[in-house]
């Protein structure tokens, strides 16, 4: 194995007292034969390491030490290249472990990377421990297939995993168990679910979020919205992406102060328009300003589309045959005042006369 540093010395320049970086020439880059070597030039290391993501192939990849991929975690999960060379990344990681052995640490260090991994993958993760099993379910940037098999893996693991206690540790995980599963809870369990559960169910579709809404909105849990609190509101998290815009402005005033701006972010602005001016004042300063923006936002295109609509049918009414019969009218009238009236083409008149007639008109 070749490494880059050694086939590109390092020929600092200095402008301004400060050193200058080469990317390494393409002819000299021997695909499938890389090997970075970490050097106290920690700007030259960097720019190597991007050439071998960059034109390498997936075994240079794999020969990348493992801790400079977990320190360059977050930079490398900014560049723009293909996923499979992100998902080697895992392999660099693990360096020949069973996945069951990653530790807790090593995997917060690779979270910007994290998502890239396949559903099956994590799933052979030790979800018995409950820091591997909620870092899984605060993950941002996990999708509903993933989640999805994370949670079956676990269902088998755990057969308790309907107690609160677990259900809590879950969180994102939520939105990969059966709804089938969860109707079948009782209604303590709802009751027993903590605040930030409702806050990391990214991964649901509408559909499961209107289910979780139903099940936390019935009358033996919190009931309907103008019976809520702000604690009731603030447990809700997400959920109330789901009221209806009628329901969101019957909520108590004062129960507004438990909306939160990560909630305002993800709630539609045709909703908030039902917010009312009692609403409003008990609202804090961050999640306000986000709904004065989305509300300005919305309004505008309302009012572009309107524009645009009545320019479109303004331009079709103009094009009726009502409309083409009194341009042939106007254009009639005008022949037979001025001798040298021009006719209209035919695209605009339906029945444009004839040069015959064009005449008798004019002598009239």
């Amino acid at each position: 194995m070749v490494g880059l540093t050694s086939i590109f010395p390092l020929q600092s320049e200095l402008f301004n007292n400060k050193s200058g970086v080469h990317f390494p020439a393409l002819e000299f880059l021997h695909r499938g034969y890389c090997d970075l070597k970490i050097t106290r030039d920690y700007m030259q290391t960097a720019i190597n390491a991007f050439a071998i993501f960059l034109h390498g192939t997936l075994d240079d990849i794999e020969r990348l030490p493992s801790d400079y991929v977990l320190r360059s975690a977050r930079t490398i999960s900014m560049m723009k290249i293909a996923r499979e060379k992100l998902a080697a990344t895992w392999n660099v990681v693990k360096a020949g472990r069973e996945t069951r052995d990653i530790s807790h640490r090593t995997l917060e260090l690779y979270r910007p990377l994290f998502k890239y991994i396949n559903g099956r993958e994590i799933a052979r993760l030790n979800l018995s421990d409950d820091r591997i099993l909620t870092y899984i379910g605060t993950h941002a940037e996990l999708d509903r297939h993933q989640v999805g098999v994370v949670a079956s893996r676990y269902i088998e693991l755990n057969k308790d995993w309907s107690k609160p206690q677990y259900l809590n540790i879950m969180n994102n995980l939520l939105c990969g168990v059966p709804m089938t599963f969860m109707r079948r809870l009782p209604v303590s369990t709802y009751l027993q679910l903590s605040h930030q559960v409702f806050y990391h169910i990214r991964a649901c579709d509408p559909l499961q979020r209107r289910f979780y809404l139903a099940m936390m909105t019935r009358t033996k849990v919190l009931g309907k919205s103008f019976s809520w609190t702000a604690r009731d509101v603030s447990r809700l998290g997400l959920l109330l992406t789901e009221v209806a815009g009628p329901e969101l402005s019957a909520i108590n005033p004062e129960a507004m102060a438990g909306m939160t701006a990560q909630v305002m972010l993800r709630m539609s602005p045709h909703n908030l328009q039902y917010i009312t001016e009692n609403q409003l004042q008990y609202l804090t300063p961050k999640p306000l300003n986000i709904l004065s923006r989305k509300l300005k936002s919305y309004n505008d295109q309302l009012q572009l589309y309107d524009s645009a609509s009545k320019s479109a049918s303004r331009v079709s009414k103009e094009d009726t045959p009502g409309a083409r019969r009194e341009g042939a009218a106007a254009w009639a009238l005008r022949a037979r005042r001025s001798p040298r009236a021009v006719p209209p083409p035919a695209s605009s008149v339906s029945s444009t006369p004839s040069l015959r007639e064009y005449r008798a008109n004019a002598l009239d």
